[in-house]
């Protein structure tokens, strides 16, 4: 269930038209990736199909492009968590504070998971699992336990505990893979069994099914 908004992020003008009809659904997840997209193809064509853009350390293509320069990490926190910001300029300042990825980034980023949009807290949830710190473990247990939260935060969620690979998120990942809710189940099983199997192998073991790009850049 992740969004990744493939023709968003393709700038494919010819969806344009596509992207404003979706715009009207009913869901909020939805309208607010058509508002993303439409914006990120928006930003492409004033740049003439050319950026000047920050290459992440992940090497993937963000929805959005990182937040103008000279901001200060307590600047992008405030435009993160500001509920009254379009969702393009939130995306900006987490994907900045990504980059960035230092202790006062980190403690934004994960004060992100108490906002209201499940699209941005679960977009939020997956740097949180690209970064691997283990200081978001308690933030992103309380979010996997939260029955009432979105189920593809919660996936999301599990799939960043199990990138973390502690001890204490086995056990969680464990007792959550019987989770009646299948996205969030499935999520905690599949990580919690590569885990093991690290574990067991003593081998040096990337979770790349949970680390997986939105888009690769072009090497």
């Amino acid at each position: 269930m992740r969004l990744r908004k493939p023709l968003g992020l393709l700038a494919w003008r010819r969806a344009f038209p596509c992207w404003r009809r979706v715009a009207a659904d009913p869901a909020v997840e939805v309208q607010e990736t058509c508002e993303l997209a439409l914006r990120r193809i928006e930003q492409q064509k004033n740049a003439g199909g050319s950026e000047s853009t920050t290459i992440s350390p992940f090497l993937s293509v963000a929805p959005a492009l990182p937040a103008k320069q000279g901001l200060s990490v307590q600047q992008l926190r405030e435009i993160l968590l500001n509920e009254q910001e379009s969702m393009y300029e939130r995306y900006a300042a987490l994907f900045t504070l990504t980059n960035d990825s230092g202790d006062a980034a980190i403690s934004a980023i994960v004060a992100a998971l108490g906002v209201r949009s499940a699209l941005l807290k679960h977009e939020v949830a997956y740097v949180l699992g690209q970064l691997q710190n283990k200081a978001a473990s308690d933030a992103l247990a309380i979010v996997l336990k939260n029955v009432d939260e979105h189920p593809m935060v919660r996936h999301e969620a599990a799939e960043a505990l199990g990138s973390i690979a502690d001890q204490e998120s086995i056990a969680l990942l464990e007792e959550f893979a019987k989770d009646p809710e299948p996205i969030v189940s499935q999520s905690c099983e599949v990580a919690a069994l590569s885990m093991l199997e690290y574990e067991r192998s003593g081998k040096s073991f990337e979770f790349l099914f949970l680390q997986t790009p939105r888009v690769q850049q072009e090497s």
